[in-house]
């Protein structure tokens, strides 16, 4: 395989057909919204709270009391009315920002099979457009979203264990007088994640090939990653020597726009920049491994 002839063919064909581009900004923007966590937090409520007419202005000033003060108590006609809204509205925050992100993550997968369909169509001499491309991934995005879960299993069994394991050693620690805790926790998750971190890594590269044979071989969910792995299997070592070399380039990217990469993010207006430049990426590099699936499986 001629490395250099590959990377360069990636490039004129993104540059000749902008839209890509296009693609390549939506995923870049949406394809990160389906991680972003909840921050929705319900609007505070007015309490009145009394402690029996007076407030100490010092510490210091509990030394007069032979009792602490009771807590703090609600005033209200319906004591236990705002309460129960507040985790009414809680949960249909939670429910709202859920549906947009899938919404939004949908919209990403669906920009990232297009954009593999685009350099199907161009690479095949015939018509593409913006609008071409996003409907075949649309028209693939059943697909394309059961692949994309697979590689974040490992992520959620992270998760559960992690959770998990902090109660086991939370209460062992308890158990055997404290100072346990931090060693325990730490003797359960490390080797978890020497485990779970390589596997997200396998499964995230099967789902690169995936993706190619689900959009370019028509293949379904499990045929897609069966494809996949048996692409990657003969091929593994120009596979690998590819990786490296994108790996590189975003390490010499990172390295170049340090200091531009802050004063814009410092700067909102120029936040369309990092914006665009992220989206030439991912246009980059999807449209390299596209190029490069179809030389290997041509090559059968």
């Amino acid at each position: 395989m001629d490395y250099g002839q590959l990377l360069r063919r990636a490039w004129e064909t993104i540059w000749a057909h902008k839209y890509l581009i296009v693609l390549g900004i939506l995923v870049a923007l949406l394809g990160s919204s389906g991680n972003a966590s909840s921050n929705f937090r319900p609007g505070g409520t007015d309490f009145d709270f009394d402690f029996d007419g007076r407030m100490p202005r010092d510490f210091r000033e509990f030394r007069d009391f032979d009792e602490w003060p009771e807590m703090p108590r609600f005033r209200g006609p319906a004591e236990g009315a705002l309460p129960v809204l507040g985790g009414v509205l809680a949960i249909v925050g939670i429910a709202v920002v859920a549906v947009v992100g899938l919404v939004l993550w949908g919209i990403a997968m669906t920009a990232r099979g297009g954009l593999i369909a685009g350099v199907r169509d161009i690479t095949a001499g015939q018509a593409s457009s913006f609008g071409q491309a996003f409907g075949a991934g649309w028209a693939k995005l059943g697909h394309l979203l059961a692949i994309g879960v697979v590689p974040a299993i490992p992520t959620l069994l992270a998760v559960v264990a992690g959770l998990g394991a902090t109660g086991v050693v939370a209460i062992a620690s308890q158990a055997l007088g404290g100072g346990f805790f931090g060693p325990g926790l730490a003797a359960i998750l490390v080797p978890a994640l020497c485990i779970l971190i390589p596997i997200a890594v396998v499964l995230g590269t099967l789902r690169n090939f995936a993706n190619r044979a689900c959009m370019l071989e028509g293949e379904s969910f499990l045929a897609a990653y069966r494809r996949g792995l048996d692409v990657l299997l003969a091929n593994i070592g120009p596979a690998v020597v590819l990786a490296v070399i994108q790996i590189g380039i975003n390490l010499a990217m990172g390295l170049v726009m340090i200091v531009p990469g802050i004063f814009m993010a410092l700067c909102c207006v120029l936040w369309p920049v990092l914006l665009v430049i992220e989206g030439i990426k991912a246009a980059y590099f999807s449209t390299v491994w596209t190029l490069a699936w179809q030389e290997w499986t041509t090559a059968e």
